[in-house]
């Protein structure tokens, strides 16, 4: 099965491109054929997409990276999904942007908790169900089913500073950052 994903950051491309029969993206999988870039949805809800390895088959281009997508409830169409970007290559860019942290907004404005880290990622195709028929097995055949297909383009704003508002401190976010994220995941469940 073809899996992909791409992470472009301000024109910067991130990309990792395989087909199982080259390996298995490290999940739940339990398997020696395993390769550390991730790309992959288990339990119907979280989605990896992460580059660990430069030097595996199955990287095309960007730097070491991990985001995570939560799905409250997987549907095909716009989904509110909760993004985390994680640590590494993020933390830098937070920093050289003089963000203060790595939440974000898809608004720029003041701090709105029903906000943070929010995403309307639109499911193009929630692709089949997979199987294994011994879970356990490092060596049991995993047969795939079609791959959960996704995207998101647009604005999304970093905090730059706290500012005080009648005595209440305003978290700000007014760092622009473009982002687009596509994908063909690996349905692990």
């Amino acid at each position: 099965m073809d899996y992909e994903f791409t992470i472009t950051i301000n024109g910067e491309v991130h990309k990792v491109k395989g087909n199982t029969t080259n390996g298995i993206p490290y999940g739940q999988i339990s398997s020696y054929y395993q390769i550390m870039n991730k790309c992959y949805i288990e339990n119907n809800h979280d989605l990896s997409l992460t580059i660990n390895d430069v030097t595996a088959p199955n990287y095309i281009s960007g730097q070491n990276m991990e985001c995570q997508i939560s799905f409250p409830n997987l549907l095909l169409g716009s989904n509110q999904a909760t993004v985390n970007l994680v640590g590494g290559y993020f933390q830098s860019l937070a920093t050289s942007l003089g963000a203060l942290n790595l939440s974000f907004q898809n608004i720029s404005g003041s701090g709105n908790t029903t906000l943070y880290n929010k995403l309307p990622i639109t499911i193009t195709d929630l692709g089949t169900t997979s199987s294994c028929w011994q879970m356990l097995s490092i060596h049991s055949p995993y047969n795939f089913g079609q791959t959960l297909k996704g995207n998101y383009s647009g604005t999304i704003y970093f905090c730059s500073h706290y500012a005080y508002s009648a005595g209440t401190v305003v978290t700000v976010y007014d760092i622009p950052v473009q982002l687009s994220i596509d994908f063909k995941a690996l349905r692990q469940y």
